[in-house]
């Protein structure tokens, strides 16, 4: 009896030992970082003031929680809302959704702090929070587990942090002598540790939804299974049973659900050639991509997942491209200027270079985080808690120092940015001293993509110190987005800068991203630029983009061409070209465009004051649910009669005297109609709150032949630079523009021409002008008695001028100056 009484006692010993080596083959911590990399994190806190600084923002935000639950447990505890039966609930039904983040963050950042400082009281709070959730959710199912009620909100909000606590209390949480409180008996109890694992397993379980349909590789899919990656991989790498966590992971990575679709087949692959994720300026940063191959990569280093996707690594250095001169974002679609995901994803990219000896692109990370801190005045981190966003500590996990030396720049003010997804080209000229003030920055373009408005070739433009000419953008809230006012205004054509055919331009709904939307359009194209994308330019003077769409909704042509020209350190002008023609009937076309300000004037090219009188032509519709093309939101509507002359259009912003000249040179005859449209979003100065300006061009016929050309320059005061503006013509053809401005004593005439192909030729015999090509610009400077002839070749291949004579030769671009002054 004795010796099977052993024999039983070393087999039991055997099993229990490989089911504790099956339970541990994952080391906690493993998301984040390990706990071989402690002493690197605690090194950083010991010698660096910004991590200390770090360090100390968790004690902020949990110390005193935590004194007060050694003292009454139940104080905070007690104080948990309730849990939603599911999660059915709508995103504007989920109410407590910030309540439950809170909680679940405090128990991560003290989680993490018992990992920096392996004071037990911090993994007490920690576990007794997560206790409170298992044991409600523990008698669940996957297809009812939720903490907030909402599938979407639960593994951005609750989940990941749940799992990240987890993680990082592991070790205290499977110490035979850990107890957890439950508030219903007011004490400390011994506790089933098998149940966190059940509620691990349920929340995985409810974000993955297997219990639903599977999921189609390489479709086109929104950005949700994204936002929802990081908290699904994060409970997923918490499940201590090998087969089922590498079951679950193969769901997440290669197989997929239709809830959360494959992130290798079918997130990856709608990365394009240019590295971004094809949605709106501030959803395609997308660091929650980054942030997920690089723990996949920490985790399963021989996936090599590094070195498939290293368009996504360099696609995170674009962005920094697409600021305007006040440091914030252009704004195409759904998108607000102000969000800036590029310090996160310089991060993520760097932590990942520096661990697999990717020294390039550690450099670069180096380079842009270091210019980053430069533009806001030194490197001064902060974590805080963020209802959607779990990742702040990472500044310090994964904290990096920057040397202050750095010598080396990246050049993120080149002229022309091409954004190809999204249709758009930008284009800017840049000043180094004052450049908010002074230096200029637009763009157009449009296409469909997830939170894509329907535009044809929209634009936007800044100018002394403002976005003048504003998109449409994204509201505040979620709850605004679904309101009139954003579907069927600032989404439509109306709502933007843009020429609309026949009264009727309007999108697709076969197609849409959204239901009900009726966004669906063709994306716009760059046909043409100098210089090309990211290249540099051959002119500080001179530039151009065109865009070109072949609109199949609206059975039309539309071609746009941006330039911007400057004539000195502050003073330049944008000149924008659009064509546009219907394939069928050319009733007739309006350029819609909107300035922010308090005013807008009215003059001839006399200088005599326009008269308009009330018009009711812009309150009508296609009939379509969303009631495009959207102008119906025109308000106090006064037109002119048509008129052949050119004219001038002055806004005003009132509140820094700021200004924005709009010229439109004679030729066809419009009509110009003034209008108050909804406010500007994220507009500065107060001018969020109040109408914007509209002025609305109507021109009879067709607009390719003879385009719409307008001239805009901001000024700091009222007086412009500019003095004039004519067509340049080709017979009946209008084929681009003179303008002549006055800066600091000098007269400078300049001829530009915009034709409609890329070997398209011009002739004036009375200017003595000759070119072919697609756009070139003549500039004569004359000051007192000297006089000096510049030749710029945007795209073309000959340009003649009185005796000048300028070849491209294969780059099919030059410029070359003659005489001096």
């Amino acid at each position: 009896m004795l010796y099977n009484f052993k024999k039983l006692n070393i087999i039991l010993i055997i099993i229990l030992g490989s089911q504790l080596v099956k339970a541990q083959s994952v080391k906690h911590p493993v998301i984040w970082v390990t706990q071989d990399e402690k002493h690197d994190v605690l090194n950083l806190i010991e010698k660096y003031d910004w991590a200390k600084k770090l360090e100390q923002d968790l004690h902020v935000v949990v110390d005193e929680k935590v004194e007060a639950h050694q003292k009454n447990p139940s104080a905070i505890l007690s104080h948990i809302p309730e849990i939603p039966a599911d999660n059915s609930l709508t995103e504007f039904e989920a109410v407590t959704v910030e309540n439950h983040a809170a909680v679940l963050t405090d128990a991560s950042y003290a989680a993490m702090l018992y990992f920096l400082t392996d004071e037990e009281k911090y993994a007490q709070f920690s576990v007794d929070i997560l206790w409170h959730y298992v044991s409600v959710l523990s008698d669940r199912n996957p297809e009812n587990t939720t903490i907030c009620g909402n599938h979407f909100y639960d593994p951005r909000t609750s989940y990941a942090q749940f799992a990240l606590a987890y993680d990082f209390i592991y070790n205290f949480l499977n110490t035979p002598t850990t107890k957890v409180y439950k508030v219903s008996e007011r004490k400390q109890q011994t506790f089933d540790r098998d149940l966190f694992q059940k509620v691990l397993l349920n929340m995985v379980g409810s974000s993955l939804q297997e219990y639903g349909r599977p999921d189609t590789h390489g479709k086109f899919i929104s950005n949700h299974p994204i936002l929802t990656a990081p908290g699904v991989l994060y409970g997923i790498l918490c499940i201590e049973d090998d087969k089922e966590r590498e079951r679950l992971f193969d769901v997440f990575w290669e197989k997929g659900t239709a809830h959360q679709n494959s992130f290798k087949n079918t997130i990856l692959p709608m990365f394009g050639k240019q590295g971004i994720w094809p949605e709106s300026t501030s959803y395609s940063f997308m660091p929650a991509v980054t942030l997920v191959l690089n723990i996949i990569d920490r985790v399963y280093p021989e996936m090599h997942v590094t070195q498939n996707y290293k368009n996504i690594y360099k696609g995170n250095f674009l962005f920094d491209n697409l600021r305007m001169p006040d440091g914030r974002f252009v704004r195409y679609g759904d998108s607000k200027r102000n969000h800036d995901g590029t310090e996160q994803l310089y991060r993520y990219t760097l932590n990942l270079a520096q661990r697999r000896g990717y020294s390039n692109l550690e450099k670069q990370a180096k380079i842009a985080l270091s210019q980053a801190y430069q533009r806001q005045g030194g490197y001064q981190p902060k974590i805080y808690p963020a209802t959607f966003d779990s990742t702040g500590p990472l500044k310090l996990f994964w904290g990096i120092p920057i040397p202050k030396d750095i010598d080396s720049k990246i050049d993120f003010k080149k002229p022309t940015v091409l954004v190809e997804h999204a249709g758009i080209a930008l284009q800017r000229n840049y000043v180094e001293k004052d450049n908010e003030l002074y230096g200029l920055c637009g763009i157009i373009g449009g296409a469909h993509y997830v939170h894509s408005h329907v535009t044809g070739i929209t634009m936007e433009l800044y100018g002394a110190g403002y976005v003048m000419a504003p998109n449409g953008g994204l509201p505040p809230s979620v709850k605004e987005r679904r309101i009139p006012l954003h579907e069927n205004y600032f989404r439509l054509y109306a709502g933007n800068n843009t020429v609309i055919v026949n009264g009727t331009s309007h999108g697709s709904q076969p197609g849409s991203w959204k239901g009900r939307a009726y966004v669906w359009q063709n994306t716009a194209v760059n046909i043409a630029s100098e210089p090309k994308h990211l290249e540099d330019p051959i002119s500080k003077h001179f530039s151009f983009a065109t865009q070109f769409l072949r609109d199949t909704i609206n059975h039309s042509d539309q071609e746009r061409t941006l330039s911007i020209i400057r004539t000195s350190d502050k003073t330049a002008y944008y000149l924008d070209v659009f064509r546009s023609k219907s394939l069928d009937e050319n009733k007739f076309h309006d350029y819609i465009y909107h300035n922010i300000g308090d005013t807008i004037t009215l003059e001839n090219d006399h200088g005599k004051a326009l008269k308009t009188q009330a018009t009711s032509r812009y309150q009508t519709d296609i009939g379509d649910p969303v009631q495009s093309p959207g102008w119906r939101y025109f308000k106090k509507t006064e037109s002119t009669k048509a008129i052949k002359d050119g004219i001038k259009a002055k806004f005003q912003i009132k509140n820094d005297n700021r200004f924005m000249h709009m010229y439109v040179p004679n030729g066809m005859a419009r009509n110009y109609t003034t209008a108050l449209a909804p406010p500007t979003r994220e507009a500065g100065n107060g001018y969020v709150d109040k109408p914007t300006q509209v002025l609305a061009i109507r021109q009879q016929g067709e607009a390719w032949e003879n385009p719409f050309i307008a001239i805009f320059e901001p000024t700091l005061n009222a007086n412009s630079s500019v003095q004039k503006v004519m067509t340049l013509k080709d017979g009946d053809k209008v084929v681009g523009a003179i303008i002549t401005s006055k800066v600091e004593g000098k007269t400078i005439t300049d001829y530009v021409i915009s034709l409609d192909k890329p070997e398209a030729t011009y002739y004036s015999k009375k200017l003595d002008l000759k070119f072919k090509g697609r756009f070139a610009v003549v500039r004569v400077e004359t000051f007192k008695s000297k006089q000096k002839t510049t030749l710029y070749i945007g795209e073309g291949s000959e340009l003649y001028f009185n005796t000048y004579k300028l070849v491209s030769g294969n780059l099919r671009k030059a410029t070359q100056s003659y005489g001096g002054l």
